[in-house]
């Protein structure tokens, strides 16, 4: 047996442990899901074969649509905010400067934070009886001045109120990880760009950003997937409401379990947000690559 072949078969073998937690936690309960969405599934008895019946019922069904439509709106409204800021806060605690590991430590901290905890605190934040933003809206003339003023009565606000929560709690994670990247970029850009005479604008968008691509690509591989499976901060902050307009589609497919014991229907939701992960995520692979 040469040398290589008994490298490949040591690297098999160390790979297996890994590779059989992935089928034990991750493969078996996808293609579970799928053999579910495929039956009438109830809580006692035998699950009837029913085909794409399940797919067919939630396609029709108007719930999945608005949660749907909500869901997608949710994350392209996200995903730029959220980066914008930890692009900006990436450049700044990039430099070289005193006080700049302090600052990174700033911005990081909320990631520590529980997603369930942080929703409570802006929860808390954005009260109509003692939340601060809240104040600070009515005194500079926002609402009534003797009136309550609530971000919860309308489906828009309600949004933009979680999408500040999101940014303020990840922003940190994607900081990071576009540090990673600046500082993989070679000084001889930079200082090829300054005997040029670029301006500081000049050099951002014509060598860090492209060469911060594969960066910027996990960063919103991230967003993006982690915005699709919005569930903790809605459910807590806004409970879906009003009326339903902030209903995303992990909530309906939660209660359509839990809550109506579908299980069939949820698991079929459950393949379908697969399937909008993986073909999204798809997308992005491939335009990065062939930007980069």
């Amino acid at each position: 047996m040469s040398r290589l072949r008994r490298e490949q078969i040591v690297g098999l073998l160390m790979t297996l442990p890994a590779l059989l937690l992935l089928s034990i936690f991750f493969l078996y309960p996808l293609f579970n899901s799928f053999w579910m969405s495929l039956h009438k599934w109830p809580l006692f008895g035998k699950p009837k074969w029913i085909g794409l019946d399940n797919y067919v019922w939630m396609i029709n069904d108007e719930r999945f649509w608005q949660c749907l439509k909500f869901t997608l709106v949710y994350t392209i409204t996200v995903t730029p905010m959220l980066f914008i800021v930890a692009i900006g806060t990436a450049l700044l605690c990039n430099v070289k400067t005193w006080g700049t590991t302090f600052f990174r430590s700033i911005y990081f901290l909320p990631v520590v934070m529980s997603f369930a905890t942080a929703s409570f605190v802006w929860l808390w934040l954005y009260s109509e009886w003692y939340g601060v933003i809240i104040f600070l809206l009515k005194a500079i003339g926002f609402g009534p001045e003797d009136g309550q003023l609530s971000v919860w009565t309308d489906g828009w606000t309600a949004m933009w109120a979680v999408n500040t929560m999101v940014t303020w709690k990840f922003a940190g994670i994607q900081m990071i990880i576009l540090i990673a990247g600046l500082q993989s970029i070679r000084d001889d850009y930079y200082e090829a760009s300054r005997l040029m005479g670029a301006s500081r604008f000049q050099t951002i968008w014509n060598i860090t950003l492209p060469l911060l691509r594969p960066s910027i690509a996990l960063a919103l591989i991230l967003s993006i997937a982690g915005s699709i499976q919005a569930y903790e901060q809605f459910q807590i902050m806004t409970r879906g409401g009003p009326m339903n307009e902030t209903k995303t589609l992990v909530m309906l497919t939660i209660g359509m379990g839990f809550d109506y014991f579908k299980l069939g229907p949820a698991a079929a939701l459950g393949v379908i947000i697969m399937s909008i992960l993986f073909v999204i995520t798809l997308i992005q692979l491939r335009l990065f690559r062939k930007a980069y």
